[in-house]
C-alpha cells in the first residue's frame, strides 16, 4: 500500500520543516509500500525559498499552489502517483507509527466500504489566555473524534488518509465556496459517507498539532466568522443534515430585544430595555451555574463567558449568511449527524427554554419589586 502525504502550506517555514523532519522518521519506518510527499505552497520570497530547500532537505515534492487550501489539497490529490492520500496540515508534528497505522486500518478493516482512516490529532505547547478560550468553545472538538467515535459521518482536513480513486470518484473538495478555507473538508469527507463509504477511526494514528496558530483573537476570531458562514453552504448543499429545532437563546433575545425596544418608545421609559438587560444577565449567570452542577465543577467564568461569546458569534454569522440568501430556515434549523445527536440537542435546547423562560419570570419580578420603591 503506497501513500502520497499531501500537505497544503503558506508561510509556515519553521513548522513545516519540523514536520517534514517527523515525517521523514515515519517514512523510513513504513513497512507497506513506497511513500511520497507533496508540499504545495502559495507562499513567496524568501519564506518560498526556505520550504523549497525544507523540501529538499527531507525528500518533498515541493509544488507551488493556490492561495486556496482546497485547490492545493485538490492539487495535491491530481499529482499524487500513489493509491493512498494522507492529508496532513502544515502545524503539525507526526509519530513515526502514523502511517504504517492507517495503512493498517486501511488494509486490514475487513469492509470493502472502508475508504478512509482517521488519526487523533493532541494539541500541544504554549497555552495562551486565548487557548484557554478556545477550550470553551466546540472548535476542537473535531480533532479528538477519533479517539470518540469508531467510524466517523464526516473528518477535518487533517490526519486522515483516503483512497485516491475515491476521492475523484466523490469529486474532491469544491472549490467554489467563499474564503480560501474553511468547511470544505467538513463537505467532502461528509460526501464521501454520504456516497456509502465509511471513515473508520485510527486513534493510534497520532499526531500533535501546534498550539501556535491557535493562540490569538484574530485565530479564533477568523475561525468563527469562516465555519459560521461555511454551515449555510453546507446546509445548501446538504440539506438533510439539517433538523427543526427549538430557536436558540440569542435568536430569541434578538426578538425580544425588538420587543421591549418598541416598548420603550410606546412608554418613553427605559424600564423595558432594563428588564431585557437584567433578563440577559440572570441567563447567562442561570446557564453558567447549571453547566457547573451538571459537570460537576464550575469552569473559569471569564473563559466561559468568551468561549459562549464566540459560539453565538458563530451561530450570528451562519443567520446573517442565510439571511442574505433569503433563507430563514437558519432561525429554526441546526446541523445533526445522528438520531442521538439530534436527541441530545432537543433535551438541552429545552432546558435551556425553560432556563430563559425562569430568568425572563425572574427579571420581571425583580424590576417591578424595585419599582414599587423608586
Amino acid at each position: 500500500m503506497n501513500i502520497s502525504i499531501v500537505i497544503p502550506t503558506f508561510n509556515r517555514e519553521k513548522l513545516l520543516h519540523s514536520l517534514l523532519s517527523s515525517l521523514y522518521n515515519a517514512r523510513q519506518a513504513y513497512r507497506y509500500g513506497k511513500t511520497e510527499v507533496l508540499v504545495v505552497d502559495s507562499s513567496a520570497g524568501e519564506e518560498k525559498k526556505k520550504i523549497a530547500e525544507s523540501c529538499r532537505q527531507f525528500d518533498a515534492r515541493y509544488i507551488e499552489g493556490d492561495d486556496s487550501v482546497r485547490k492545493k489539497r485538490n492539487k495535491g490529490i491530481d499529482l499524487a502517483q500513489y493509491e493512498v492520500i494522507h492529508f496532513i496540515d502544515s502545524d503539525v508534528r507526526v509519530e513515526s507509527n502514523i502511517l504504517n497505522a492507517h495503512a493498517e486500518t486501511l488494509m486490514n478493516s475487513g469492509d470493502p466500504k472502508v475508504a478512509g482512516s482517521f488519526g487523533y490529532t493532541e494539541f500541544v505547547g504554549k497555552k495562551s489566555f486565548w487557548w484557554r478560550v478556545a477550550e470553551h468553545t466546540t472548535y476542537l472538538d473535531s480533532f479528538r473524534f477519533s479517539k470518540m467515535f469508531p467510524y466517523q459521518s464526516w473528518t477535518i482536513g487533517n490526519n486522515v488518509a483516503f483512497f485516491r480513486d475515491v476521492l475523484i470518484e466523490c469529486g474532491k473538495f469544491r472549490e467554489d465556496f467563499p474564503y480560501n478555507l474553511g468547511g470544505d473538508d467538513l463537505e467532502f469527507t461528509y460526501r464521501i459517507t454520504k456516497s456509502g463509504y465509511l471513515i473508520k477511526s485510527t486513534p493510534e494514528a497520532r499526531c500533535f498539532h501546534s498550539t501556535e496558530t491557535w493562540n490569538k483573537h484574530a485565530a479564533i476570531q477568523n475561525r468563527t466568522k469562516r465555519w459560521g458562514t461555511m454551515e449555510y453552504y453546507i446546509k445548501s448543499l446538504h440539506p438533510e443534515l439539517f433538523v427543526n429545532c427549538i430557536v436558540k437563546s440569542d435568536v430569541r433575545f434578538a426578538f425580544m430585544l425588538v420587543i421591549l425596544l418598541l416598548a420603550c418608545l410606546a412608554t418613553l421609559s427605559p424600564v423595558p430595555l432594563l428588564v431585557w438587560a437584567l433578563w440577559v444577565a440572570l441567563y447567562i449567570l442561570m446557564a453558567y451555574i447549571r453547566e457547573g452542577v451538571k459537570n460537576h465543577g464550575l469552569k473559569n467564568p471569564l473563559y466561559d463567558f468568551l468561549g459562549n461569546w464566540f459560539r453565538k458569534k458563530y451561530h450570528a454569522y451562519f443567520i446573517m449568511e442565510s439571511l442574505r440568501h433569503k433563507d430563514l430556515s437558519c432561525l429554526y434549523q441546526e446541523m445533526t449527524f445522528s438520531q442521538g445527536q439530534t436527541l441530545f440537542m432537543f433535551r438541552e435546547a429545552s432546558q435551556k427554554l425553560w432556563l430563559w423562560l425562569g430568568a425572563g419570570a425572574l427579571a420581571l419580578t425583580v424590576t417591578a419589586v424595585i419599582s414599587l420603591f423608586v
